[in-house]
C-alpha cells in the first residue's frame, strides 16, 4: 500500500441525481435544500414516483472530498463499507479510477451499498434522501488503525455519528490518531446531526479534533448562535481552528483566537451546489498539506468548491490543475 497523507473515514455512497421543479418537492411532501435519512423503501418511493433519466455516480461527502485531493496530487484513501452489489463496485472503482485507494471493512454486509438521490432544483438547491446501507454497520473496532500511524492526516465525516453506537468510539478512534501525531479533521456534515448529537459533539471534540469544517447553519447549531459575529466569537474560543463556508456570503477560518473572512470568487456561478461543501473542503485540507496561510487555504477552497457549482453532479469536471491556473494561478502549483 502508497504512503497515504490523507485518510478518510466515511460512508460509501452512490449518488442517483435528477433534475425536478418546486412542484414536484411540494407533491412528493419533501423540504427543498433539506437532507435526510430514509430507508430503502422511501428512497424507492421516489424513485417510482419521478421519471426520466436518473445518472447514477459515486459519491458521498468524505469520498467526494477524497477525489478533489487526488487530483490535486494528494495521496488518498478512504476506509469504509459497501455491499456485494453493483453499486459497491460503482463506488470503489470511480475512486481507484482517480487514484483513491479503498480500504473496505473486513466484514460481509447485507444492507446494500449506500445511496443517496439527489433532486437538483433550477436554482442549483439540492434534496437529499440518503440510505446508509452497509455504512450503517462500519464498527471502529475494524479500522484498520495501523493505517494511521505515520499519516499526517485523518478526514472524519461528522454522518458517522447517526451509525448506532459509533459515536464514542470514533471519538476515542480520533484522540488515539492525534496521540501518534496525525492530524484530526471533523466535518460537522448537516444541522439537523449537529442537533441530535450535541451534548456529544460539546464534550468530544475540544480534545478529539484539530479542525472542524462546517456551513453556517451547522456552525449555528453548534455554537447555538444566530448571529454571524458571535458565532464567529464561539468558534474562535474554541481549542480547534477550522472553517465555515457561508453559501454566496464567502467562507471565514477561525482559530488561536483570531479568524479572517473571503468573499466567494467572483468567477463563482452556481448552477448545482450538490458537492460545494465537499470540494471546498478538498482545497482547504489541501491548504493544511501545503501548509498554505489561512487566507490562500480558504482561497483553495473557494475555488473548488466554485469549480464544482458551475456543472451537475458532486465531483469535478475539470483538470483541478487548469483550473487553479486560470482561476488562482499562484495557487496551481502548491
Amino acid at each position: 500500500m502508497k504512503p497515504i497523507t490523507v485518510l478518510g473515514f466515511g460512508s460509501a455512497i452512490v449518488d442517483a441525481s435528477i433534475s425536478v421543479n418546486d412542484a414536484k418537492l411540494r407533491e412528493l411532501g419533501l423540504t427543498k435544500g433539506s437532507m435526510q435519512l430514509v430507508s430503502w423503501e422511501e428512497q424507492q418511493r421516489i424513485l417510482d414516483a419521478i421519471s426520466g433519466d436518473w445518472e447514477r455516480h459515486g459519491g458521498g461527502s468524505i469520498a467526494n472530498s477524497l477525489v478533489g485531493l487526488a487530483l490535486l496530487g494528494v495521496d488518498t484513501a478512504i476506509y469504509t463499507a459497501v455491499g456485494a452489489d453493483s453499486d459497491g463496485a460503482l463506488f470503489a472503482q470511480d475512486l481507484a479510477d482517480v487514484g483513491v485507494e479503498v480500504v473496505l471493512s473486513e466484514q460481509e454486509y447485507h444492507s446494500g451499498t449506500g445511496r443517496c438521490i439527489v433532486l437538483v432544483t433550477d436554482d442549483g438547491q439540492r434534496t437529499m434522501l440518503t440510505y446508509l446501507g452497509a455504512s450503517q454497520e462500519l464498527a471502529v473496532e475494524l479500522f484498520p488503525f495501523k493505517l494511521t500511524t505515520g499519516t499526517p492526516f485523518l478526514f472524519i465525516e461528522g454522518y458517522l455519528l447517526d451509525v448506532p453506537g459509533l459515536g464514542e468510539r470514533l471519538f476515542a478512534l480520533a484522540r488515539t490518531a492525534r496521540r501518534y501525531g496525525t492530524k484530526v479533521i471533523f466535518s460537522l456534515s448537516d444541522a439537523g446531526l449537529v442537533e441530535r448529537h450535541l451534548p456529544a459533539l460539546h464534550r468530544a471534540l475540544p480534545d478529539s479534533i484539530d479542525y472542524l469544517l462546517a456551513n453556517g447553519e451547522e456552525a449555528s447549531a453548534f455554537t447555538r448562535r444566530s448571529d454571524l459575529d458571535q458565532i464567529v466569537e464561539a468558534l474562535t474560543s474554541m481549542r480547534f481552528a477550522g472553517a465555515v463556508t457561508l453559501g454566496e456570503r464567502g467562507a471565514l477560518y477561525f482559530g488561536d483566537g483570531n479568524y479572517e473572512y473571503l468573499e466567494v470568487p467572483s468567477y463563482a456561478e452556481p448552477l448545482d451546489t450538490t458537492g460545494a461543501g465537499d470540494l471546498f473542503a478538498a482545497g482547504f485540507i489541501a491548504g493544511l498539506v501545503h501548509g498554505l496561510t489561512p487566507h490562500d487555504t480558504l482561497r483553495l477552497g473557494q475555488s473548488l468548491a466554485a469549480e464544482i457549482i458551475a456543472h451537475p453532479g458532486a465531483r469535478p469536471r475539470s483538470d483541478l490543475g487548469t483550473w487553479l491556473a486560470e482561476h488562482e494561478s499562484d495557487l496551481a502549483n502548491t
